[in-house]
């Protein structure tokens, strides 16, 4: 390849800079793009030319830096990842990058020294991949998956967007809104009150899309709505547990545990994130102060679904404490949060915290204490991943209990504060896109900071500049019987002929044009899914195209990948099923 070289360059990013400035076929918004993933604009080690394929022969650790860059670096990926991740995961990330950078390779780029946007694209792609596997940072060190992964989707996302901005045909689409609002009218009812539509064409704002939109009037349905850890039924395929649970829709539900490099025992990697309520039972406390879809029991036993950001703040937690000596009868504590001096940190407020003297600590995760602290003077405990450290005065503990001894046992329960003590079921999310409270999303408001779960929101170094999969909820009123309408929207990404994905700001504006008031975001990626009923077939069919991996055109233009037939999906951990309460089908339960 013919490199353009800048000899009063002293970084690949500064020539890059100086070309993009003197080329005016190239883009300014490149410049923000190729910063990301670094410090500052010296923060780009590696050679200084615009080859992507150049390769620093120390890097190379000892192979020839004329080496073939694409596949070295998926082997690297996929070899340098296991630390933090698993083999499949650490494989698939490794492809990933394979997939975009061959689709960003230029056809006969070898006979032209003419800089084009994918070059710098995939240069960015290559310097930054090798910056973030060769980084001695402690931190960013145990970050390495993490960053991988981001870095991958928002080189694509860019890529995609650049292209759309720059085709001479662009303005002739509509904007995602505007196709919304015209295809919105257009739905089958495939059981009463439940109603299924597809959104799909080619956009000026996102190119092409391809969403399916799950609307389910609640008072003509009469919803019953299940939060389910799908784990803990052994299955995780979501179409399955709809015929078990008698559901004739069903969506993927809340975040969990997969990337974060700090995963510990009592945690388990695809663990839930954040409140989750099943059948009045408070399986998971909401750790992280985060919108949640909830269901409620009126009191005269008519059930609602709404949408609300749910925290520790008000929170009951109620403690038996047993000995297995005979030194003291069974005792009970209760806690509330944010009362006597009574108060919660988890990973979005900080990694460690301080323990002062007469006070106590209980290190907990979902219903396990897994660390407890009680010492007359300051101590140091450390935050756990995906639960918190309660801290309460050592007043509130009964006469005679040592609760730092082997043989006292402490169990815990939870109860929601009284505005939301009759949820039936409910999972978080977030962030909330919109609400009576809130016009517009607020991250770090939801505890989607630090170190929190799911890291890929707390430390997204994009912005949200990602075009991804997406999963999306909200609530609206019916045009025609006034009554309250769920919105369930499946949007479809990392395939180029058919979606490419939304950013979080687009899907919020996706689900205000199709008349929701409040709405909110659910786990996207890999693990968004839906489900629907379909009579004809008597059967559940999963309706939103698999986006585990990249896809080119069909025709296999570039990467030559393009749909494969035996393609894995990712399971569903966790999911939300929607039951008809008075017209049960025939679902073969």
């Amino acid at each position: 390849m013919n490199a353009t070289n800048n000899n009063d360059a002293t970084t690949w990013l500064s020539a890059a800079f100086k070309e993009i400035q003197r080329c005016h076929h190239l883009n300014d918004e490149l410049c923000d793009i190729l910063r990301a993933f670094g410090k500052d604009e010296s923060d780009a080690p590696g050679p200084t030319n615009l080859d992507p394929d150049a390769m620093d022969i120390a890097i190379c650790s000892g192979e020839d830096s004329s080496i073939d860059a694409i596949p070295y670096l998926q082997k690297r990926i996929s070899s340098e990842l296991l630390g933090e991740i698993d083999a499949d995961q650490a494989s698939m990330f490794g492809r990933r990058f394979s997939s975009v950078a061959t689709l960003l390779k230029d056809e006969n780029k070898d006979h032209t020294s003419v800089v084009t946007t994918n070059q710098l694209l995939r240069l960015a792609l290559h310097r930054r991949t090798v910056q973030i596997l060769s980084t001695s940072d402690p931190v960013l060190s145990q970050r390495k998956a993490l960053r991988i992964r981001a870095l991958v989707d928002f080189i694509w996302s860019q890529s995609l967007v650049l292209s759309l901005k720059d085709s001479p045909t662009n303005d002739q689409h509509p904007t995602l809104v505007q196709l919304a609002r015209k295809q919105q009218s257009s739905s089958t009812e495939f059981s009463t009150g439940f109603h299924h539509s597809t959104i799909e064409g080619i956009t000026s704002d996102f190119g092409p899309v391809h969403i399916n939109v799950l609307r389910i009037d609640l008072n003509k349905s009469s919803c019953q709505m299940k939060c389910i850890d799908a784990r803990k039924r052994n299955c995780t395929d979501l179409a399955t547990l709809a015929k078990q649970m008698g559901a004739v829709a069903a969506i993927s539900g809340g975040f969990f545990l997969y990337s974060e490099p700090d995963i510990e025992l009592p945690s388990m990697r695809t663990d839930p994130v954040g409140l989750h309520v099943s059948d009045g039972n408070i399986i998971g406390p909401p750790t992280f102060c985060r919108a949640a879809i909830l269901q409620k029991m009126g009191e005269n036993g008519d059930r609602t679904i709404g949408l609300d950001k749910v925290g520790m703040e008000g929170v009951t937690c109620s403690f038996v404490v047993q000995s297995a000596s005979s030194t003291f009868t069974q005792q009970s504590i209760k806690l509330t949060v944010g009362q006597d001096d009574v108060r919660c940190i988890h990973r979005g407020s900080a990694e460690e915290v301080v323990i002062e003297a007469h006070d106590c600590a209980f290190s907990i995760v979902g219903s396990t204490i897994v660390a407890r602290k009680f010492s007359s003077s300051s101590t140091v405990m450390q935050v756990p991943l995906a639960g918190f450290v309660l801290v309460f005065p050592q007043s509130f503990l009964p006469d005679g209990i040592d609760i730092v001894c082997d043989d006292v046992t402490i169990d815990i329960t939870y109860s929601l504060p009284s505005t939301h003590s009759n949820v039936e079921n409910a999972m978080a999310g977030g962030p909330m896109f919109f609400s009576d409270t809130c016009h517009s999303m607020d991250l770090p408001s939801e505890d989607f900071r630090g170190s929190a779960p799911p890291v890929t929101f707390s430390q997204d170094e994009t912005h949200d500049h990602n075009l991804l999969p997406r999963m999306g909820v909200g609530i609206a009123k019916c045009a025609v019987s006034d009554s309250e309408q769920l919105v369930c929207v499946a949007v479809d990404g990392r395939n180029l002929d058919r979606a490419l994905g939304l950013t979080l700001q687009g899907t919020s504006d996706l689900l205000r044009s199709l008349g929701c008031t409040r709405a909110m975001n659910l786990d996207g990626g890999s693990s968004k899914r839906m489900i629907i009923w379909d009579e004809k077939l008597k059967t559940h069919k999963v309706v939103c195209l698999s986006t585990t991996e990249i896809k080119a055109n069909a025709n296999g233009d570039k990467s030559g990948s393009g749909k494969t037939a035996a393609e894995h999906s990712r399971p569903v951990h966790s999911a939300i099923l929607f039951l008809p309460g008075k017209e049960t089908p025939d679902t073969d339960r």
